[in-house]
């Protein structure tokens, strides 16, 4: 027995199919079947269940289970812990991040993370939220910045979540082109959002509000000769530059976008549900929590533009950034 089938059994277990559990631990499904019938003969028990219905763990694959994650989670303990003690290195931090964050922080970052850790560079992923998760759990990115709705949604009911630590309150913006017809609106409701101009993406950014808006209308996106499924937030933002048509922006990319003269004017929405709460997912095992917390005291001293830090949960209904 070796750290490898166990592994293999937590895989199994969780996805109860061998296809998606050698897939997600990117290895042959003959292979990964292979290892546990040598794994239940060396035990002499069998681990699985296998009838039409699935892959079942037994009652003595339930107590294995357990132990299994225990194993690892401690063999990844230890490897947090000498990576911690590997100072000489000075690995770059990877920070995840997703679209609608990641080109427009990226400068903020490096400024922040050159006074919390002078002696790390960092490099910044971008994925949507269930990747990067993923990710952290994978120790190949460090840390990741998502919403906490999302954060809810990929967890709920994990038996090891991640550790979420709020960071800052981020507005949600109708965006269009300067000199369409609504860009004259001191604010909007959702319900008023013209459902023919709509461009939407399939991926929440995680905002209550998105429940509240008009689906995505695929007239609007082949109006504007673009492929809103394969398409990147700023290409569609782009677009909505030169057409009639619409989309959600996150303050964050329209502070950038106005710094840059897009050509776009950002709407508030006067629905409940306009905020989205934003922190950053860590292992709770991670190597230097010092960081993390010197990074939650940077925030709450200088958000990023358009946000309002956690501190001043009062004046998320301001739409203001927290002052300094």
């Amino acid at each position: 027995m070796n750290l490898r089938d166990l592994q293999y059994v937590i895989a199994v277990a969780e996805h109860q199919n061998f296809t998606r559990a050698a897939e997600a631990a990117s290895v042959s499904q003959p292979a990964l079947s292979n290892q546990i019938k040598k794994l239940e003969a060396e035990l002499g028990v069998s681990i699985f269940q296998r009838d039409r219905d699935g892959v079942h763990l037994t009652a003595f694959g339930q107590d294995i289970l357990q132990n299994a994650k225990l194993v690892i989670e401690t063999v990844d303990h230890i490897g947090d812990i000498a990576r911690k003690y590997r100072t000489s290195e000075n690995l770059p931090l990877r920070l995840g991040m997703t679209p609608t964050l990641a080109a427009y922080l990226f400068r903020y970052f490096k400024n922040l993370f050159s006074q919390i850790a002078a002696d790390r560079k960092i490099v910044v992923v971008e994925d949507y939220p269930v990747a990067l998760a993923k990710m952290v759990e994978d120790r190949t990115v460090d840390m990741t910045f998502i919403a906490q709705k999302s954060f809810d949604q990929i967890f709920e009911g994990s038996e090891r979540p991640m550790d979420f630590l709020s960071l800052w309150f981020e507005p949600l913006y109708l965006s269009v082109r300067t000199g369409h017809p609504l860009a004259s609106s001191k604010s909007i409701w959702a319900h008023q959002v013209p459902a023919k101009q709509l461009i939407r993406f399939d991926i929440s950014f995680g905002y209550d509000l998105e429940q509240d808006l008009p689906s995505s209308s695929s007239a609007a996106a082949e109006s504007t000769g673009i492929d809103v499924k394969t398409a990147r937030f700023e290409t569609v933002c782009r677009h909505v530059a030169q057409s009639d048509a619409c989309t959600i922006v996150n303050a964050i990319a329209a502070e950038q976008f106005r710094r840059d003269g897009f050509g776009l004017t950002f709407i508030p929405f006067d629905d409940e549900g306009n905020m989205r709460e934003l922190g950053v997912l860590t292992r709770p095992q991670f190597p230097h929590p010092e960081i993390i917390s010197a990074l939650h005291n940077a925030v709450s001293q200088n958000p990023p533009g358009g946000t309002v830090a956690t501190c001043n949960k009062d004046m998320v209904g301001l739409r203001a950034p927290c002052a300094t």
